[in-house]
C-alpha cells in the first residue's frame, strides 16, 4: 500500500469524525433550542393558570381530574412551583386536609361580611341563627358537607321562624364558599325547602289597639311600645336616644335588609316629639328584647293572637293609610324595595276604624302630613 493511500484513508477517517463531531453539536443546539421552546410554551400555557392580584400575591387556578383547585403564592416562582404540584396532584391532598369546618368558615364569613355592616341587634341575631347550625352541622368539613346532610338536619327542625333564617344564612355562607372555590358547589341548592305557610301577620284592628294601649299605660315598655307604632321600623332597628331630631322632629332609623332601609326619615307630630323627648331625658330606650318579652306577656294578659313586635310595624302601616298617608311616604318610612310590598303585605283594611279614632286614641302623636 503506497504513502498516498494511506494519508487519503486518515483524511477520510478525520473527516468523518469532524462531521460526527459537528453534527452532534449542531444536534444538541437543536436540542437545547427545541427544549427552551417546549419549556417557554410550558410557561405561557401556565400563566393562564396564574394571575397576579392587586394585593402583590399570585392566584393558582387549575382544574385536574374535574377537581377546581385555587391556591396563592407571594412569587412567580413560587407559584409555577404550586401549578406543578397540582399538575402531579401532590398537594390535593394536603389542600384538601386544610379545608375548614362549616363552623370555623362561617365565622369567618360573619367577622368580614356580616359584623362590620350590622348594628347590634342584627348580630345578635345572626348568632344566635349561626349556634343553631352549629349543633347541626358545625363540626362537618366544608368540602365533605353533602345535600343529604344538610336535609337530614333541617328535617329535625320545627316549623318557625328560625327555620327559615337558617335556609337564608346558611345558604348565604354556602354560597360564599363556592364563590371563593372553597368548594366545587353548592350543596344547599338541591336541598328541598319547606313551603312557607299561608301565615301573614296583620295588623292590630282598632279595639286591639284600645286594649293595648291602656294596658301599656304607665308600665316600663311604654314609651318603647309607642315608639314602634309611631316609626314603623323592624323590631331590630329600634332607635335609640342619637337617633331623634327635635329639632326637626325626624326619628333616624338606620337598617341593613336593602338600600332603601340603610338610613330612613321618619316625620314625628309635636305631640309625639314632646312626649318621647320628655322621656328620654331621663331613660334610655331599653333593648329589644327586653321589651319583646313583656309585650308578650301583655298580649297574653289582654288576649291578642298577634304577639311579635313586627305587628306593630304593620298597624304603623294600616294607621298611617286610615289617616290619608300618601302610601309613597308609607313605603319609604318602611324601608320598602317596592310600593306593591307595603300595598299587598303590609296594609289591611278594618272597618272598624277611621281617621277621627285614631287621631283621639293617640292623642294627636301620628305625623298627618
Amino acid at each position: 500500500m503506497s504513502s498516498n493511500t494511506v494519508n487519503s484513508s486518515n483524511l477520510n477517517s478525520g473527516e468523518e469524525e469532524l462531521k460526527s463531531k459537528i453534527n452532534a453539536v449542531e444536534y444538541k443546539k437543536i436540542k437545547q433550542s427545541s427544549n427552551k421552546f417546549e419549556k417557554q410554551k410550558e410557561e405561557l400555557e401556565d400563566m393562564k393558570n396564574i394571575t397576579k392580584r392587586k394585593d402583590g400575591r399570585y392566584m393558582i387556578r387549575k382544574v385536574v381530574n374535574g377537581q377546581r383547585t385555587t391556591l396563592y403564592a407571594k412569587t412567580k416562582a413560587e407559584a409555577h412551583e404550586k401549578l406543578q404540584n397540582i399538575k402531579k396532584g401532590t398537594c390535593l391532598q394536603k389542600q384538601d386536609n386544610n379545608k375548614p369546618t362549616l363552623k370555623e368558615f362561617a365565622e369567618q364569613w360573619y367577622k368580614l361580611y356580616k359584623e362590620p355592616v350590622l348594628k347590634q341587634g342584627s348580630k345578635n341575631l345572626i348568632k344566635s341563627v349561626l349556634k343553631n347550625i352549629y349543633t347541626g352541622l358545625g363540626e362537618i368539613k366544608i368540602n365533605k358537607l353533602t345535600t343529604l346532610n344538610i336535609q337530614a338536619y333541617l328535617n329535625t327542625l320545627p316549623k318557625n321562624r328560625t327555620k327559615e333564617r337558617i335556609y337564608i344564612y346558611l345558604n348565604a355562607i354556602l354560597t360564599k364558599a363556592f364563590d371563593i372555590n372553597l368548594i366545587k358547589s353548592n350543596p344547599f341548592k338541591s336541598v328541598t325547602k319547606e313551603k312557607r305557610g299561608k301565615y301573614q301577620r296583620h295588623a292590630l284592628k282598632y279595639l286591639e289597639q284600645v286594649k293595648l294601649i291602656e294596658e301599656i299605660k304607665n308600665t316600663d315598655i311604654e314609651h318603647e311600645i309607642m315608639l314602634y307604632l309611631m316609626c314603623g321600623c323592624r323590631p331590630e332597628e329600634l332607635p335609640n336616644k342619637k337617633c331623634f331630631d327635635f329639632e326637626n322632629n325626624l326619628i333616624n332609623i338606620y337598617g341593613t335588609k336593602n338600600e332603601n332601609a340603610e338610613h330612613r326619615e321618619v316625620k314625628m307630630s309635636q305631640n309625639f316629639a314632646n312626649y318621647i323627648k320628655t322621656y328620654l331625658t331621663t331613660n334610655e330606650i331599653k333593648p329589644r328584647k327586653v321589651v319583646f318579652k313583656k309585650y308578650k306577656q301583655i298580649c297574653q294578659k289582654i288576649g291578642l293572637k298577634e304577639k311579635t313586635l313586627y305587628t306593630l310595624r304593620h298597624t304603623f302601616a294600616t294607621n298611617h293609610f286610615t289617616l290619608g298617608t300618601q302610601p309613597k311616604r308609607v313605603q319609604m318610612w318602611l324601608g320598602h324595595s317596592s310600593i306593591k310590598l307595603t300595598l299587598d303585605v303590609y296594609t289591611d283594611i278594618d272597618e272598624t276604624s277611621s281617621k277621627e279614632k285614631i287621631i283621639k286614641l293617640y292623642n294627636n302623636f301620628y305625623y298627618i302630613p
